[in-house]
């Protein structure tokens, strides 16, 4: 019995000496990612703790805030958690709170979601490469600061390795897409619509410039390449496929060239035209101009437009059409 007492007490003593050593190495990992990040103008926040003994290592962070090289993509929420079980470290989940703020340009968004976690497996090995993902959103709400809402019943993003740690599938459903009433008397006010739109998908290949993997906190992997763009977006009798290729250049611009088709295209047109995407003044020369590209598909019903990418702008032929952010 008195051998039984000594061995329970060596093995959770080992037990709970490997928590508070593993603790430090992940609290210190994580510090010096995000003090990177911040050094880099990428990131900024307010505290980062580890608690969870013995059996979780339990990361969050609070105040965490995330921009792109050129700050017009902005991104910030009161605290963001990193879980996992510390028998398990390459295993986290990441839960975010229910309510984000985002900014896209001039742009303010608020994001409220009833539930929204995420799943970051790293491979099993001391590089602890990047493996596989999961971001699980539901009941998500996208409110425009000047008013006029987009919800959506579930988000489902996913990307696993694809034989290179620096090679990466991704894949984005979204289902249950609506509008509230402030936008569709905007877009829809005859109500030709549907109240929600079909399911949307998009599939794509990143390619980065080096492995996704622990030296990161040290040299952030940069994105190089979008390849294998396929999407599809329908909304009652609109129907929208998105394919095509892009680079990254040295400037961090997208370079390349994209397909987008749409089906019954008049009636996006007429929706761009109401939303204020496409001045009323200038609907009747654009609508002209597809009706002549759609005639070269043979199917009048049916556009394809070539958008080409560089500058940091999409272009139509000669002319741009919108900015695009760094990379």
């Amino acid at each position: 019995m008195r051998a039984l007492l000594w061995t329970t007490a060596l093995a959770a003593g080992l037990y709970g000496g490997y928590w508070f050593v593993g603790s430090h190495y992940a609290l210190q990992g994580a510090e010096q990612a995000l003090a990177q990040l911040k050094a880099d103008g990428r990131a900024d926040y307010a505290s980062v703790a580890l608690h969870g003994f013995p059996s979780r290592f339990d990361l969050t962070i609070d105040a965490p805030r995330l921009m792109s090289a050129d700050g017009r993509l902005r991104w910030q929420a009161p605290f963001l958690q990193l879980l996992a079980l510390s028998y398990r470290p390459n295993r986290l989940i990441a839960v975010w709170p229910n309510d984000q703020t985002l900014t896209v340009g001039p742009e303010v968004l608020s994001l409220h979601t009833t539930d929204l976690r995420g799943n970051l497996n790293l491979t099993a090995s001391t590089a602890l490469a990047l493996d596989s993902t999961t971001l699980d959103g539901k009941g998500l709400v996208l409110t425009r600061e000047q008013g006029g809402a987009i919800a959506a019943d579930r988000v489902l993003l996913a990307t696993r390795a694809a034989g290179s740690a620096a090679l990466h599938e991704v894949a984005l459903v979204i289902t249950g897409l609506s509008v509230d009433a402030l936008l569709r008397q905007k877009i829809d006010p005859a109500g030709s619509l549907p109240p929600m739109a079909d399911e949307a998908r998009f599939d794509a290949v990143l390619s980065f410039d080096r492995p996704l993997d622990r030296s990161w906190a040290e040299t952030p992997a940069q994105l190089t390449a979008i390849h294998q763009i396929t999407g599809h977006f329908g909304w009652g009798t609109v129907q929208i496929d998105l394919s095509g290729d892009i680079e990254i250049d040295a400037k961090r611009d997208a370079v390349g060239r994209v397909i987008l088709s749409a089906r019954h295209w008049r009636e996006l047109l007429a929706l761009a035209v109401r939303a204020g995407v496409i001045a009323k003044d200038q609907a009747p020369r654009v609508e002209a101009l597809m009706g002549s590209l759609a005639q070269q598909s043979g199917q009048a019903d049916l556009l394809t437009l070539p958008l080409s990418l560089s500058d940091g702008l999409v272009h139509f032929g000669p002319l741009p059409l919108a900015p695009l952010p760094k990379f």
